[in-house]
């Protein structure tokens, strides 16, 4: 198994895909998504288009290390950490600097480690995220701030598969058909590679740690970017792209019509064609 131990002593665990000698592009995806999150489909596009993916399990998901137990809920870590862990996977491979694109919690994670490791990111892709997690940003019910710290309820395979079907088809992109088969598929890989619902609520309490305010820090990020977003997204709101154009001088935005808080198979050329224009641009 191909896994890393950070300097913290954090156990990752990660895949790569394409030629070593390709342009690194790391793929790091949301809160509770595992590393299969990111379609192997998709995966394959972007390698045929120059780039050598990788893709870790964030801490707490998949098969990467659990930081406490089933009732053990309290983050000891924050995006920081997380975004520590990123630059550790890049130490393991030897890659000096490596394109980075996050989605969701992952953009939260990969702007924080062009904020805090300047020299390992060539460009950044920053799919359905936001700069920062004030009020204008968000839409939907999203807590009060406190940590959670009931423990989840433990659910058998098919009661799974029905509640993450049911969340997916929440979040799902308004423009375009909903795939239930495929989600289903997706949720029974999920449940039978790990299944630990612990681990997204401490990624939960970790991202409540913050930095949760990012916006001055990232002014400084000079790096090309693209950054993708839908107006039907149903998490964050999509004005989060305009204002990471205000904030970022080499950001290309995208904004879809018809996109929720996913990455629709039907946008998957488009968003190759994004992150490969931001690449180049780094030279």
């Amino acid at each position: 198994m191909p896994t890393l131990t950070t300097a913290k002593g954090i156990t990752i665990y990660y895949e790569t895909d394409g030629d070593p000698s390709g342009k690194p592009l790391v793929l790091v995806h949301g809160g509770g998504a595992q590393l299969i999150g990111w379609h192997d489909e998709f995966v394959a596009q972007l390698v045929e288009a120059g780039f050598f993916v990788v893709r870790p399990d964030n801490r707490d998901v998949g098969l990467s290390q659990q930081t406490g137990g089933p009732d053990d809920l309290a983050a000891t870590y924050d995006i920081s950490d997380m975004a520590g862990d990123v630059v550790a996977v890049l130490d393991h491979l030897g890659i000096e600097r490596a394109h980075l694109t996050g989605m969701s919690l992952g953009g939260y994670i990969v702007q924080v480690v062009a904020i805090e490791h300047p020299s390992r990111v060539a460009s950044l892709g920053l799919m359905s995220t936001s700069p920062s997690s004030e009020p204008e940003f968000l839409v939907g019910t999203h807590g009060d701030g406190t940590p959670v710290t009931t423990p989840p309820e433990l659910l058998d395979r098919d009661a799974y598969i029905t509640m993450f079907v049911n969340g997916q088809r929440h979040w799902h992109s308004p423009g375009f058909p909903f795939d239930e088969e495929e989600s289903a598929a997706l949720a029974a890989r999920y449940y039978d590679r790990i299944y630990r619902p612990d681990g997204l609520i401490r990624q939960w309490n970790a991202m409540l740690n913050g930095p949760l305010e990012r916006r001055e820090d990232l002014r400084k990020v000079d790096v090309p970017a693209v950054v993708i977003h839908g107006r039907g997204d149903g998490t964050l709101h999509w004005r989060a792209a305009l204002a990471f154009a205000e904030l970022m001088p080499h950001a290309e935005v995208l904004i879809y019509e018809g996109m929720g808080h996913d990455i629709p198979r039907e946008l998957w050329p488009d968003f190759v064609r994004g992150l490969t224009r931001a690449a180049a641009r780094a030279g």
